[in-house]
């Protein structure tokens, strides 16, 4: 595999108190929660940096012109593109649809899963070797990670973002497009107040 074949998408928000991880501003306030999401993306761009031969790109909502993100992109030498589209499917949908006309496996993550790590991520490239789509599974019944080697819109349509049925819905338009799928190992992202304080108890029992 080489890098021409192989991109990874990072989603990240810029670190804006009050508009990102917003459902855990009533447990630690807006600083506390931005200073908290840029250490979720400094996590996320630890793990990247084991990776080999795989493009990384930052897709970056709603704006790119952010010095935390400037640095981000400078310090992992990985392009910063604006996110396209009304909604998180479109955005998803217009990233990967643009990446696969120039390489033939593409994997997108968000940085609030603290577990993906490099393993994770290679396995997901992996099975795209026999496989049109893989979901890396979210304990909330969302999804923590999607990858393709070809992708059609009605993935990413009438889908009820931010629901536990997120996956459930995305699963079967993939059948109904006729794809093969692969299924990950089950994670835990973070995004309420009680992701939160289970995260922090697995930190103390490490």
């Amino acid at each position: 595999m080489t890098a021409l074949n192989n991109q990874l998408i990072v989603f990240v928000k810029a670190p804006v108190p009050g508009a990102c991880k917003t459902r855990l501003i009533p447990l630690l306030g807006e600083e506390i929660t931005t200073e908290f999401y840029k250490s979720l993306v400094h996590n996320c761009f630890s793990q990247l940096n084991k990776l080999y031969e795989i493009e990384t790109q930052i897709h970056a909502y709603p704006d790119i012109h952010h010095d935390f993100l400037k640095k981000l992109s400078a310090d992992n030498n990985a392009k910063l593109y604006k996110q396209k589209g009304n909604d998180l499917g479109q955005r998803m949908f217009h990233a990967i649809q643009v990446s696969l006309k120039s390489c033939s496996r593409v994997v997108l993550i968000g940085t609030d899963c603290p577990a993906i790590d490099a393993c994770y991520i290679q396995s997901a490239f992996n099975a795209l070797d026999h496989h049109d789509i893989v979901f890396g599974p979210a304990a909330d019944g969302g999804y923590v990670l999607i990858g393709a080697s070809t992708i059609d819109p009605t993935i990413f349509s009438e889908i009820s973002w931010s629901t536990e049925t997120v996956l459930e819905q995305s699963l079967l338009r993939a059948k109904a497009a006729g794809y093969k799928v692969q299924l990950l190992q089950t994670l835990n992202d973070i995004d309420t107040p009680d992701d939160y304080h289970q995260y922090q108890v697995s930190i103390n029992q490490n």
